[in-house]
């Protein structure tokens, strides 16, 4: 793909973000999203088919980067804690670098099913979750963590990451560093260890 067309597509996901995230997507349109971004209908509607088009590449593909993120880091060397840790970071990272797509994709889980096309959170988020949890069960079968109760790990560690991550959205505090991740993992896992 060309570089101006590259650009092109950036700029009418940018534009359309910001959009979404203060008038919603239904409220927003076509016509909204080209002129803020200096095109023609007919340029959005090449890169992307629609409205919706837009969105799903706004919001599903997103979900889908940021999942495969997560994989490659649970699959990557070191030990169950050290991938753990990674994730942690990761999670900071991304809320860092994508605060006002997080505070829109939030808003579609809070908003009723009917202000914005579907798409599955709940399966993407179940999937991240079992992804993380098989690495705990990893590192209780190789004696890295002792055995306890999987769901209520998975219910601690996300929800002190996502508490972490909510405060920062809503009012800019915690600073989201990975010595806070470190902090955070370090506390949660210091209980399951057998150490």
């Amino acid at each position: 793909m060309p570089a101006a067309e590259v650009t092109t597509r950036e700029r009418i996901l940018r534009q359309s973000l910001q959009l979404f995230a203060r008038k919603g997507y239904d409220a927003t349109s076509v016509r909204e999203i080209c002129e803020a971004a200096g095109l023609a209908k007919p340029t959005l509607y090449h890169f992307f088919g629609s409205k919706e088009g837009v969105y799903r590449c706004l919001v599903d593909g997103s979900l889908d980067d940021f999942r495969q993120q997560i994989l490659r880091v649970l699959a990557g060397e070191g030990s169950a804690e050290e991938r753990l840790r990674r994730v942690a970071r990761l999670h900071f990272s991304t809320a860092r670098a994508e605060s006002e797509l997080m505070r829109f994709i939030f808003s579609l889980i809070h908003n009723p099913p009917s202000s914005a096309p579907k798409s599955d959170f709940p399966r993407f988020y179940e999937g991240i979750v079992e992804a993380i949890a098989k690495v705990v069960d990893q590192g209780v079968r190789g004696r890295e963590f002792r055995r306890g109760p999987r769901e209520v790990r998975m219910l601690v560690l996300m929800g002190a990451l996502g508490e972490a991550i909510h405060g920062f959205l809503l009012l800019g505090h915690p600073e989201l560093t990975p010595a806070l991740a470190d902090s955070i993992l370090n506390t949660i896992v210091q209980g399951w260890s057998t150490a």
